[in-house]
Order: C-alpha cells, then structure tokens, then sequence
C-alpha cells in the first residue's frame, strides 16, 4: 500500500481509499479501501476500483472525494503506457483526470474521463495527475500536480460549475527551479491561511533540508488563490525517514491529515516485503496553523485509546521503562539541556540544546536507514508515538514531525537519558 486517497467523512463513516498493488514489491495500482465509525476500528472494504479500462489499464493512480449530499464524488488519475519506444515522460504515456460517482462508497454509479493529456496546457510533459477536489464560495476547484518539458514543478488549478466541465484559470510555480515535478497536491485554508501542500521531486539534500529522496511539505499563499495568490515559503511537513503522499479533508470543523508511512525510490528497505507485504498510513493527524506555520498533533481518538500510565519520574537522569505493549504514546517535557529516548532495541531520539537540533537514528532494525535531522533551538515538550513498526515524533506541540518505520527485535523497554516531567500512555486498540 502506499498514497491515501479519496478521504472523506461520508453518511457517518470515515472512508480511506488508497493505492494497492497485489505484488509487495509494487505492481499495477488498484484502490483499495478501508473505512470506520471511530478512526479506531477499520473494516476492509471490496477493492472500489481495478485498472481494467482502456483509460486506466496501467494503473488507478492516485486522487481525492467530494461529499455533495447523498453522493460520493471521487476523482482519480488514470495511467497509461502506450506501446512502442518511449521514455514515458515526454511521450508514451496517458495520464487522464477520471471522475467516479458513488452512492455509498463501496459501488461505482458512473465513471467517466473529465481530461485526457490534449486538455491540460501546453508546455507540459505527459505527468499530469493526482487531482485533489473541494468546494470553495459556490464553486468546484481542482489541483494536478504537473512537470513541464523543461523539468520545472507546477500546480494546475481548474475550475468548475458542475463537477464535470472544468477550466483552467491558473498554475501555481515559483521563479526558482524547485524540483522537477510537484505530485500530490492539496489546496485548503486553516485560520485564515491557504496552504498548498505537495511532494517536490529533485530538490538537492543537505542536512537539515529535504534529506529524502523526496520532498514533502507545503507552501505558504498570500492572496486569493483563484486570482493573484502566489506562493511564498516552503516549509517541510516531516523531517523523518518515511512519510509522503499526505492528504486532508474536512470533518467537521476540524481538518484531518493522513500520510503515507513510506518513501518512494528510498534507499532503504521494508524486510516484510519478503512476507509477502510492506507499508503503512501514519496515524492521523489534526492541523493548525499557528506563528506561521501548520501544526500537527495525534487525533484526538488516540489518547482516548490510553487504558493506562506509566509516570516519568524527575529524580534520576536514567531510566528504564519496562512496557508489555508495542503501541504507545509518550509526553514528556524536558528539565534539562540534553535528552535521549531509546524506543526498544532499534531507534533513538537525541536532543542536544548546544547543538540545537534533534536527531532520529537507529540502534538496529532501520534496514538502510540511518539519522534525520531536525533544527530545533528549544525542545519544550516531545511526544512520540509508536506502533508495531512506526515511531510517529511530535516536536513542541507538532510545530515540526519525525517519521519512519521501524522492525525492532525486542520492545519490552523505553529508555530515557535526562531528567524529563511527563508519562507513557499505553494505548489499546
């Protein structure tokens, strides 16, 4: 599994669309689907959609719902590899803006192609796709995350009356060369502040900037986005090892993010893909936007999970947290200049106030991954949450977030290096 798609609260249920592919190494992309009352409790759903029309044969690539009612609009891009000697950037490839209707979520009620590669501006390479949908003052926009023939990141903005006749009014890019392509777009606004979030591909790496393969953050917007919005600074969504791809929607008055907990072309390995299997979602994630940039905490449902308490005592500079569950959620504050929080046998989080940053390595079990950075002049508090196999790091609140997935060996310990105020809360799910 990796990209979320079409997120929606839809008649009383959560609904997470994603892509699936039967093969673990990746093959031809399906949907898949998965949905809940709660956030807590999931039921896996029939695959909604399946790369069998002549539109869609090499893949049901990624896209975004509408709830308008008693409908479920989803929009999806549909991939396709034409036959013969291509590079499949330039030519060779058909990526076309597909719109579904169902009634609830779970059966196609039509489907029908709204742009093929002709329709989008000229300019561009045939990598058009991911197209996120929202209603804004009476009207239908669209975002598509597109390279242009001279390899620059764009962002198309289309607009609509009807769902199904859509124009282009404008593209967003920056005067910079910054990546050669922008997928999965996302235009909201939180607080007053419009936001487009997407996942710049070929930013150069440094230590503290895009260290991954991929980029993945936002744009901060001074404007109206359908007439003179432009784009001002980029400001990364996670500084760890394994999240791309994330998506958000409205529930109620709330804005939920999910993201996938996985890198694409990453160096780094997976060991359960040998189990026939590999990769995840990040919890979700609720946003703010606060002193200029997006906050992310945990949902509110997950420490509702919390059955129990462990204490972090502030007299001892070392200690040793002995858990029987894998899934927790540790807050804690430190008293003191210097942390460090050893998760079982495999990852280690490392404050240094001299240095100014935070540093997520691994003991063991990372499978290629090494140390992330984070600057950070003042750790005020650090939450970190963890699953099986993912440690999700929440920095003073969820101004700034460090992910990846982890495969411990032995998970019956927390170490903790520095005098800290706070508590493990051991989730149950």
């Amino acid at each position: 599994m990796n990209d979320p798609n079409g997120l929606c609260f839809f008649k009383g249920e959560y609904h997470v669309f994603y892509q699936y592919s039967k093969e673990p190494q990746g093959g031809n992309k399906y949907w898949g689907h998965f949905k809940s009352r709660d956030l807590i409790h999931w039921q896996e759903a029939p695959i909604f959609l399946s790369p069998d029309k002549e539109y869609n044969k090499d893949g049901v690539y990624s896209g975004s719902a509408l709830v308008q009612g008693e409908k479920l609009h989803l929009f999806y891009t549909g991939n396709v590899k034409e036959p013969g000697d291509h590079d499949y950037i330039y030519t060779g490839r058909q990526h076309n803006t597909v719109h579904v209707v169902s009634p609830d979520g779970e059966r196609v009620a039509s489907e029908e192609v709204l742009l093929y590669n002709k329709d989008y501006p000229e300019g561009l390479s045939c990598h058009v796709r991911d197209p996120k949908v929202f209603a804004y003052e009476g009207k239908y926009y669209m975002v598509l995350g597109a390279r242009t023939k001279e390899d620059r990141g764009q962002v198309l903005l289309y607009a609509s009356e009807d769902l199904e006749h859509w124009t282009h009014i404008r593209t967003f890019e920056i005067l910079a060369n910054f990546g050669y392509m922008w997928e999965c777009p996302d235009l909201f606004e939180i607080n007053g502040q419009w936001i487009l979030m997407a996942c710049p591909q070929g930013l150069p790496s440094s230590k503290y900037e895009f260290q991954n393969v991929y980029s993945c953050g936002y744009f901060l917007m001074q404007g109206d986005f359908r007439k003179d919005g432009y784009l001002t600074e980029y400001i990364e969504a996670d500084f760890g090892f394994d999240f791309y791809a994330p998506q958000t929607f409205l529930q109620g008055e709330r804005r939920l993010l999910l993201g996938w907990m996985g890198m694409p072309d990453a160096d780094y390995k997976n060991p359960t893909a040998a189990l026939g299997w590999q990769h995840c979602m990040s919890c979700f994630r609720e946003l703010d936007f606060q002193k200029g940039r997006l906050i992310m905490k945990p949902a509110g449902e997950i420490a509702s999970r919390i059955t129990s308490r462990i204490p972090l005592g502030e007299d001892t500079g070392l200690q040793s947290i002995q858990v029987e569950e894998k899934t927790l959620d540790m807050v804690c504050r430190p008293l003191e200049e210097n942390l460090q929080v050893r998760i079982f046998d495999t990852v280690q989080i490392t404050y240094e106030k001299a240095k100014g940053e935070v540093v997520l390595g691994f003991l063991q079990g990372g499978y290629g991954r090494t140390e992330r950075y984070c600057k950070c002049r003042e750790l005020e508090t650090i939450e970190i949450v963890t699953d099986a196999s993912s440690v999700e790091i929440f920095i003073n609140g969820g101004e700034k977030v460090m992910s990846t997935r982890m495969y411990p060996e032995h998970t019956e310990k927390i170490e903790i290096k520095g005098l800290v105020k706070g508590e493990i809360g051991v989730l149950s799910f």
